[in-house]
Formats: C-alpha cells, structure tokens, sequence
C-alpha cells in the first residue's frame, strides 16, 4: 500500500488508485466513440509510468497496470452507453480528486495532478484517426482535465 495514501478512506485510496483507468477510460471514449488505439496507449503508459515515475506516484500506476487493459474493458461495459452520460459520470468520479488533494502530502498531490494529466495528454493524442498529431477539440479540452484543481506546492 502506498504509504502517501494509507490515512485516507478505502473510498478515497480506490478513487486514487482507479484515476488512470477512469482518465484512460474519459479520454478514449470522450468524442462519442472508444478507439482501440487510444486503449492500447493508455495500458502502455500506465505501465511505463509503473516503473518510470517517483516512488510514491510509481505506485498508484503500479496498481492500475495489474490487468489495466481489461480494468478499463470492464469500465466501458459498465458505464452508460450515451457518451453525455459517460463523460459526466467518470468527470464526476474523478472531480472526488479536488477533495482528496488537500488531505495528501503537498508535493505527493501535485505530482499525482500532473501525472494523470500527462496520461490524458499522451492518450489523446493515440488516435490514428489524428493526422499529424490533431486532436478533436473536446478530446483536447477534456485531457487538461479542467475539472480538476491543481494542487499547490507550499
């Protein structure tokens, strides 16, 4: 158990440890449609960022990359199937970060934000349907996650 996170409630650690399945899951599916590529991506930055993060992040990725391509199948089964539905229900899961932010450790908050910030960037621009690197603008709006206050190092 990654020890930045024990003090907080199973709820709060599950929210933390399942962000970069419910980032992976947002981005691929946020413009109507869940494109393989970006899945694909999103399992192999999760993984990267395993072993290439600092050690407190390392280990909220290490977490989601135990069996994240079929963590983030069984999440698209489960959520609704109309896109507006989907994208506010994982936005709405993922807001619960702007409460559990202030209870982490400062500089161990702000590198988790940037993180997963990271992760939407990377997978949003996964699409093979992108030419030369273009991202629909929704699809890049949404990987800023704006619904997400950015911690501040004290």
């Amino acid at each position: 158990m990654n020890n930045k996170i024990q003090h907080l409630s199973n709820e709060e650690q599950t929210l933390i440890l399942n962000a970069p399945i419910y980032i992976s899951a947002l981005i691929s599916g946020v413009d109507g449609e869940f494109h393989p590529e970006e899945i694909k991506k999103a399992v192999k930055i999760i993984h990267i960022k395993s072993f290439s993060e600092t050690k407190d992040i390392r280990g909220v990725y290490a977490e989601s990359n135990q069996e994240s391509e079929e963590k983030i199948e069984m999440l698209i089964d489960a959520l609704p199937t109309s896109t507006s539905e989907r994208n506010d229900v994982l936005i709405q899961k993922l807001s619960g970060l702007n409460e559990i932010f202030p209870k982490l450790d400062a500089t161990f908050a702000f590198d988790l934000y940037n993180s997963l910030r990271e992760l939407a960037y990377y997978v949003s621009t996964a699409s093979e349907s992108d030419m030369a690197g273009f991202q629909n603008e929704l699809e890049k709006e949404v990987a800023k996650l704006p619904f997400l206050n950015a911690p501040h190092l004290d």
